[in-house]
């Protein structure tokens, strides 16, 4: 088995009215949580909030990863490959006008997310872990 690991840690909101009055009104209309909806291998695998990781147990291969928020916004594709055992690491979070947005993890920020967010180990047997 390989892992696929995602952490959203909290950032501070930028205010500008391109945030604030779509934000405003999709809250009003649509009663939104904040989460993101994880898109693995075109399957949603599960939602992940803020100050979140989440770990996923795939097989080895070819895999495709994106986050969606509120059906229309996504982020890019990531494609990777994981070979037995690998484990890969990604960070979410949203960009200056509310589109959610996946990078590989650097270093210097897993180490930061690592001393400040809960965790949600993978179940034993389960190749996805639950919402």
């Amino acid at each position: 088995m390989s892992v696929i690991r995602i952490s959203r840690p909290k950032r501070d909101w930028s205010v500008s009215l391109a945030t604030v009055l779509p934000t405003a009104l999709l809250v009003r209309l649509f009663r939104l949580h904040w989460n993101y909806t994880v898109i693995l291998d075109h399957h949603s695998a599960g939602k992940i909030g803020n100050e979140q990781v989440r770990v996923f147990n795939v097989d080895p291969g070819e895999h495709r990863l994106r986050m969606r928020f509120v059906l229309l916004r996504r982020s890019k594709e990531m494609r990777m490959s994981l070979k037995e055992d690998e484990e890969r690491e990604f960070l979410c979070g949203t960009n200056g006008i509310g589109w959610p947005t996946l990078r590989e993890a650097p270093p210097e920020d897993l180490a930061e997310i690592r001393g400040s967010s809960s965790s949600e180990p993978p179940k034993p047997g389960d190749p996805v872990s639950p919402n």
